[in-house]
């Protein structure tokens, strides 16, 4: 278990030491590109903690696959954040430093929760053969997802991009068959990592680490993502009636699953 303590310790040491210095800058611009930047770090941190073993090819495209989706992921966040001067997730947030430090902490058990499955991977000296084929199906859901998530981030951006959408909410595309179609596509890719994890557990109990994308789901649906995303939306467009049969219509994550959600405007 080293290697789950050293890259604890990476982890946390990275968000303490940008947090910190966040904070005597009173600045989030970099928070999104640090969180994708440790991800980055751990896994190579990880390939090469065990090396010259027979499954060293599948640890090196398991590595690639989670160093691909952070710098994808790291550099959108970091190029829209300098667009537009700020991420308005943090206008309150720094106004109190201890809070602010906080959410630094809170990306590190993200970042954590996220590798740990694959960290069982890059321990591994070999796989059970008999079930490789999970780790071929795994990576497939990968690709997919993250292949979803970059599709919808680029038709949000590309829609934003034009005069005529300013103050206008996106609803074609994958965002006509998802409400939020970019976290479908991060669910699906950690969930895949899971599944390509599989063939190198050596115990059985190693397959509740599907705790760790289940948590992360339900946090994006129920905590940090969704809740604060759609209030926010409907605090803006809640009384025009096409949002409103958008939000009632569309699913909220997985495509033509699942009830749309009904707005209910208050009488004035």
């Amino acid at each position: 278990m080293e290697l789950f303590y050293q890259v604890f310790l990476v982890d946390f040491g990275i968000q303490t030491l940008f947090g910190t210095l966040a904070l005597l800058l009173n600045t989030e611009k970099f928070f999104d590109f640090i969180g994708s930047l440790t991800f980055i770090v751990c896994t190579l941190l990880s390939y090469f903690h065990v090396q010259d073993t027979p499954i060293q090819g599948a640890k090196f495209l398991h590595g690639c696959c989670i160093c691909l989706w952070a710098t994808k992921l790291g550099t959108f966040l970091l190029i829209r954040v300098i667009n537009a001067g700020e991420d308005k997730r943090f206008r309150d947030i720094k106004k109190n430093k201890p809070r602010f430090f906080i959410v630094w902490m809170i990306q590190g058990i993200w970042v954590y929760l996220n590798m740990f499955p694959s960290l069982f991977v890059f321990q591994a000296e070999h796989l059970h053969n008999d079930l490789v084929m999970f780790s071929y199906g795994g990576w497939l859901l990968f690709m997919f997802g993250l292949i979803f998530e970059t599709a919808a981030d680029y038709e949000k951006t590309v829609f934003r991009s034009h005069p005529a959408n300013k103050d206008r909410f996106i609803s074609t595309g994958l965002w006509s068959i998802s409400r939020h179609p970019n976290y479908f596509g991060e669910m699906l890719l950690w969930f895949g990592l899971w599944v390509a994890s599989v063939p190198f557990y050596t115990s059985p109990l190693q397959l509740l680490s599907v705790f760790c994308p289940t948590l992360t789901f339900l946090l994006i649906l129920l905590v940090s993502g969704v809740p604060k995303l759609e209030k926010a939306a409907i605090e803006k467009w809640g009384k025009d009636p096409e949002f409103v049969k958008y939000m009632a219509e569309t699913p909220c994550i997985i495509p033509f699953f699942g009830m749309g959600k009904e707005i209910v405007n208050k009488s004035e």
